[in-house]
């Protein structure tokens, strides 16, 4: 019968290579071409299917044979393996004393806590202050008081990370800080926070489940905050960190805890406008979201709507460093990679 010499030359053939195998990586390209997604063992029973009852009787066990016979068989020459590297490293010696010179490393800042420190520097300036607010954070200061009911798309399961459905969470943005310090009826109001966020997010180049955030809360006297603010304060930020020519625009964009809203683009300072691939070709790339604060807001935290204007204005400083440094994958920034740090190690 076809198939059972098949079985049979499959046997022979692999348990002669697992024989004569000798490291653990050429074992696991055996497993992978005995057992992987198209590996000879799992296709062999598509050749079942014109097999009468009888003969299908008869394969059945030697193919479950042939299975577990492999599969015992890259085990115990794994453990064989494993046993002679271990006796090797054994019966070597080596004189502990011998000096290895090996090239000196200066320590520095992480790139992010350096950008971090740079932006905090140029806010302090003006007279903000820094505030933090809890990672595992409840419902209530992230969705409710920042005017996102329960039935808004953003309260999805798919876009949050809950600890305790109902009740807590990691924190989606760090919009969290400013209604605790308005709810303390501490006006006026220059507040800032630099600090992590999480969302239920496929990692990829551009996307991470942990990032950074930085955002900024303005609350004064009704008609004392307005939209001309909103604009100094984002050229402010652009020009000290891109340099002079830096330039933004904005466009009408909808958040919840903000109205107005606007998306606020940034000037290529690659291309100055003309188009390019940083930039899409389209001469300016999305850096913030930002707005005056929405009258529910103020009435979450107790505060009259009437008597009180505000603006909140946040950006991913990680995607500004990916822009400033041509950085292509986000996740260098958490994996660690000495080689990629070491890169801006610079006063």
């Amino acid at each position: 019968m076809f198939v059972e010499e098949k079985i049979s030359e499959i046997k022979k053939e692999y348990l002669d290579n697992i024989k004569n195998a000798d490291s653990l990586k050429e074992l696991d390209s055996l497993f992978l071409a005995l057992f992987g997604k198209n590996g000879v063992v799992t296709l062999l029973p598509k050749d079942f299917k014109n097999l009468s009852s009888d003969e299908k009787k008869t394969v059945g066990p030697l193919f479950n044979k042939l299975k577990t016979e492999l599969e015992n068989a890259i085990e115990k020459k794994r453990t064989e393996v494993r046993e002679t590297s271990y006796q090797q490293l054994a019966d070597e010696s080596f004189n502990i004393d011998n000096k290895v010179e090996t090239k000196k490393r200066e320590g520095h800042l992480h790139l992010a806590t350096k950008f971090k420190e740079e932006i905090i520097q140029l806010f302090e300036k003006l007279g903000f202050s820094q505030f933090d607010a809890p990672h595992i954070e409840s419902e209530k200061y992230n969705f409710e008081d920042l005017n996102i009911p329960k039935d808004h798309p953003s309260r999805d399961m798919w876009d949050t990370l809950y600890i305790e459905p109902g009740k807590f969470l990691l924190r989606t943005h760090t919009s969290n800080f400013w209604p605790r310090l308005m709810e303390k009826k501490k006006t006026p109001l220059r507040a800032m926070s630099f600090d992590r966020c999480f969302r239920y997010e496929a990692v990829d180049a551009r996307h991470s489940h942990t990032f950074n955030q930085f955002e900024i809360a303005v609350v004064g006297k009704a008609g004392e905050i307005t939209m001309a603010n909103l604009k100094y304060l984002s050229d402010y930020l652009l020009k000290g960190l891109l340099g002079k020519e830096a330039k933004s625009r904005f466009r009408p964009k909808y958040y919840p805890f903000v109205e107005p809203g606007v998306g606020i683009d940034c000037l290529c300072v690659f291309c100055h406008g003309k188009g390019c691939r940083i930039c899409s070709n389209t001469g300016w790339f999305e850096i913030a979201g930002a707005g005056m604060i929405h009258p529910n807001v103020f009435k979450a935290a107790g505060l009259d709507p009437k008597e009180h204007s505000g603006l909140a204005w946040g950006f991913g400083p990680d995607r500004m460093l990916m822009i400033k440094y041509q950085i292509e994958d986000i996740r260098l920034f958490l994996e660690g990679d000495l080689k990629f740090l070491q890169g801006f190690n610079k006063p």
